[in-house]
């Protein structure tokens, strides 16, 4: 996929760039490509894309984090015409010392985090403890599997509906994969360490954050349409599951604004 990289840090210990990927319509695998050295890949927004590496496929949404190592072969299929925004940090402490991508969930603390590092680096800052916790943090997280396609078609269902005022329900997002009720929820837990509503849940906050940085400042707007009977219940699920408040939130996140 074409690409605009952006230099926002370069240290001894590694380098950050901002990373735009613009697609053009075409969901099908790309050549392979070579990762030239290991790096971590973190998303700031929800555009989706499969992620093939030998004979297994992950689903990469606006909640999963990728840690390559050197060499790594892999392929890219775009799951919509979007741009997908990445921080992209190179010339780290090696993750893990297997070749293949260590791939798994981030919680909505730690993607408010990778967009607070962002800002800061974006605006001036040469501090980047920020990313290098951010780094760390990534050695012990839980890796996800490979996904089963039923798994992968119901994530792909509540990512591309999570900024509808109105997400699809548990047997609604069965039926589409036709599975039962019982066994989507039971399967889904299995393979990603999240129920539906908490997978749900972070995909919205992570929507919320996007909207942030995109310079939105409707807050009562951003609760309505992903879903929050106000702002208040948004916020209260924010401060619950980010840990800063919405109002904080935004003055971190304002792309206008000097941090």
């Amino acid at each position: 996929m074409p690409q605009e990289r952006t230099l926002i840090y370069a240290g001894r210990e590694f380098e950050v760039e901002h990373v735009r990927s613009h697609t053009h319509g075409h969901h099908e695998w790309s050549a392979p490509y070579v990762m030239a050295s290991q790096r971590i890949v973190f998303p700031i927004s929800r555009a989706m894309l499969d992620l093939r590496f030998g004979n297994c496929t992950w689903l990469v949404d606006g909640l999963t984090a990728i840690s390559f190592g050197d060499a790594t072969v892999y392929q890219l299929r775009p799951g919509a015409r979007a741009t997908r925004r990445s921080v992209v940090v190179s010339g780290h402490q090696r993750v893990s010392g297997d070749s293949e991508p260590a791939v798994c969930f981030l919680s909505p603390k730690l993607l408010y985090r990778v967009h607070a590092a962002q800002q800061q680096l974006r605006s001036g800052s040469d501090d980047a403890a920020c990313i290098a916790s951010l780094v760390g943090e990534l050695r012990s997280a839980r890796s996800l599997m490979p996904l089963t396609e039923p798994i992968a078609s119901a994530r792909r269902l509540l990512a591309e509906t999570a900024d509808r005022h109105a997400g699809p329900s548990l047997h609604e997002v069965a039926d589409a994969v036709s599975r039962s009720p019982f066994h989507m929820a039971r399967s889904f837990r299995k393979q990603t360490g999240l129920s539906l509503h908490q997978y749900r849940q972070h995909l919205r906050l992570a929507a919320a954050m996007e909207r942030l940085v995109d310079g939105d400042r409707d807050l009562a707007g951003i609760a309505h349409d992903l879903g929050y009977c106000s702002q208040s219940h948004l916020g209260a699920v924010f401060k619950q599951e980010v840990g800063v408040t919405l109002g904080e939130a935004r003055r971190m996140l304002d792309s206008s604004a000097r941090i």
